[in-house]
């Protein structure tokens, strides 16, 4: 599967379950309010992005960062 800013978070968790440190850490908000249910399944990560206003710096972070626990897996 190729990760895109149009998948949808709740399809990464599903698909690659070690992603979810790295989904928790920028989406926190979602998962303190208790709404990862909800928004999770309807949201695509650019759409969460624009929810909450994430910047276009650390958005390039997130995909740096799910691209390396990508690969981590990958080499076990």
């Amino acid at each position: 599967m190729r990760i895109t800013e149009e998948t949808k978070i709740l399809q990464i968790l599903e698909e690659y379950p070690e992603t979810r440190e790295v989904i928790e850490k920028y989406f926190s908000f979602f998962f303190e309010k208790r709404l990862e249910d909800i928004v999770l399944k309807r949201l695509s990560i650019k759409g969460a992005f624009n929810v909450l206003d994430i910047p276009e710096e650390k958005r390039k972070k997130f995909f740096e960062e799910l691209e390396e626990k990508l690969k981590k897996t990958e080499e076990i």
